[in-house]
């Protein structure tokens, strides 16, 4: 197995991403090779990898912050919030191909819902979001815990985990 460092925020002249394949979604491989270090320049997106001991990205996703319209929220997220919604925003979550149903995506994902609740002492954050690419990958999202922003309509993309959610699992699992 290939020996994998722990995330870490990309470093446009370091990371290797020219190989990404995420296999069947090259909008997510082209915006880590083209669009990602821009991003970070412009400070309009963060991206976290995981690459390995060689560099080369098998994982990675980008975060920003959001505000969500109150009007549009549930009530679980707008209850009590100012408008718009303080949140963070997972833009983008991919894994290369050859590294895929390893558990890696989950294992960045957990560190992006902890860099949350850091966040979250620092400058308020209600909620991560998450727009999701398709109906198929949303079940891989509620089993994390995401609750989709219309739980009624199975077609809804959008979805959140409150920041009181993940301090309530990051408590259970210490």
């Amino acid at each position: 197995m290939t020996e994998l460092r722990r995330p870490a925020q990309l470093d446009a002249r370091r990371h290797r991403r020219e190989q990404f394949d995420s296999s069947g979604e090259p909008v997510l491989d082209e915006w880590l090779r083209h669009y990602a270090g821009q991003n970070r320049r412009r400070d309009t997106a963060a991206t976290w990898v995981i690459a390995d001991r060689n560099d080369v990205v098998v994982a990675y996703a980008s975060v920003a912050m959001t505000g969500i319209d109150r009007s549009a929220a549930p009530d679980a997220l707008s209850t009590g919030a100012p408008d718009p919604v303080p949140a963070l925003l997972l833009g983008r979550l991919a894994v290369d191909r050859r590294h895929a149903n390893l558990g890696i995506g989950t294992a960045l994902t957990a560190h992006v819902l902890a860099t949350a609740v850091e966040l979250n002492e620092k400058a308020a954050c209600r909620a991560v979001v998450v727009t999701v690419l398709n109906t198929s990958a949303r079940g891989w999202w509620e089993q994390l815990g995401f609750h989709p922003f219309e739980p009624d309509d199975p077609d809804v993309l959008d979805l959140y985990l409150l920041i009181s959610e993940i301090q309530a699992t990051l408590r259970r699992t210490q």
